[in-house]
């Protein structure tokens, strides 16, 4: 195992990883460990017909499962928030790690498009409000329209994506 692990926490998350582990050009991006944690079933079974390693979220829950997490060092989290998962994982899954003993945890989290609705951004900032005590890097989506001139409801998430990796290969940990 990878001392390295890039946990996907719900749908945005595991969006992120799958095009972060398609695109990435590190060397150590590309050979870290990654584990897609989501409270979706389908989702983890379409994950895991690809051979991805999965772990079932429950909802309800208000822990997280950390022994997949044994013996990594750095924990890069991914997670979209204004959903249901990411928004409520992220520090569940941050907090956890710390707990046992990774001494190294950044997450990196996107804000949702305007597109998206004022329900789901309401949502992203009640949870990142949660998170101020962490190593954040936060990704406001929206704020990639005004860099991208092309940017459309149809490539929005891979522009989104793309920044979820720079982030990563920026060495933030």
């Amino acid at each position: 195992m990878s001392k390295t692990m890039i946990l996907a926490i719900g749908g945005a998350g595991c969006n992120m990883a799958e095009t972060i582990m398609r695109v990435a050009n590190a060397h150590w991006v590309k050979e870290a460990t990654y584990l897609f944690a989501d409270s979706d079933m389908e989702r983890l079974s379409e994950l895991g017909k690809k051979r991805f390693e999965t772990l079932h979220l429950q909802r309800e829950s208000d822990s997280f499962p950390t022994e997949k997490l044994r013996g990594v060092e750095k924990l890069y989290i991914l997670a979209g928030l204004g959903g249901m998962t990411g928004s409520r994982f992220a520090e569940i899954a941050a907090k956890s790690a710390k707990s046992d003993g990774i001494g190294n945890v950044a997450l990196i989290v996107t804000l949702p498009f305007v597109f998206e609705g004022s329900g789901k951004l309401a949502k992203a900032t009640e949870a990142l409000k949660s998170l101020s005590d962490m190593s954040v890097k936060v990704l406001n989506n929206e704020e990639l329209t005004e860099r991208y001139p092309d940017i459309n409801f149809i490539n929005a998430f891979v522009y989104s994506d793309k920044e979820a990796l720079n982030a990563i290969e920026s060495g933030l940990l």
